[in-house]
């Protein structure tokens, strides 16, 4: 409490708690990587700010839906007669894909074996992992590949309709954590700005100690709820 006075206390206490509660309502429960936006400000405003969602997107892994469509775009081009190393060395439509597969595609333009390349480049997601494991298996084994390939689009297609399907199931406990992290937080500050009761509480020792136990209670729930509705995408 070094640098407030008894007096001022409270009033920062609940306005903290105040801010604390508006954060945590506003963060989405499913975990997600984040990066705060450009500060931008007239004309240039919303072309930063679609550049920035954009470089966001592409930094995600590629998910199951892109993937399957890059193993579609693999299959015609198969069954059109192309090799299975011309097919995997074009460029996929969605911007993520690509910048996964961007070091397979190197690797094949140097001249290494399709095998060896898309075995060195097993990273962007599982999702990918899957694709680029069959097309290993397939270029070792040698013969037609196509059909490997298309099978493994419609296993991503359902492994997205599932993950689409938790989502949904997961949409009421999101709202739960959600409200089970902000009340108590905005309770509190609310207490804290109009009972003196309570003023008088957190201002001692075992109070102060009381609210840190819980605040840090509060914040161990609202990881563990990110872990079990977030799962693994």
């Amino acid at each position: 409490m070094t640098g407030l006075s008894v007096s001022t206390y409270p009033a920062a206490l609940a306005a903290a708690l105040a801010a604390a509660a508006l954060v945590l309502a506003a963060v989405p429960v499913r975990p997600r990587a984040r990066r705060r936006a450009p500060s931008v400000t007239g004309e240039h405003r919303e072309a930063a700010s679609s550049r920035w969602a954009r470089d966001r997107r592409e930094r995600r892994p590629p998910t199951a839906r892109a993937v399957a469509e890059w193993c579609d775009d693999i299959v015609r081009q198969l069954r059109s007669g192309s090799s299975l190393r011309d097919a995997v060395a074009s460029v996929p439509i969605d911007p993520a894909t690509a910048r996964a597969t961007a070091p397979l595609r190197l690797s094949i333009e140097r001249g290494a074996p399709l095998a060896e390349a898309a075995g060195r480049s097993l990273d962007g997601g599982t999702h990918l992992q899957l694709a680029l494991a069959v097309i290993t298996a397939a270029s070792r084994i040698g013969g037609p590949s196509a059909a490997a390939i298309d099978r493994t689009a419609v296993v991503l297609r359902e492994r997205a309709a599932d993950l689409d399907d938790r989502a949904t199931q997961a949409a009421q406990a999101r709202l739960s954590a959600h409200v089970m992290t902000a009340v108590p937080l905005v309770m509190l500050a609310l207490l804290v700005a109009t009972d003196d009761d309570v003023r008088d509480v957190v201002t001692s020792m075992v109070g102060a100690m009381c609210i840190g136990a819980g605040l840090a209670l509060n914040g161990a729930g609202w990881w563990w709820m990110r872990r079990v509705i977030g799962g693994r995408s």
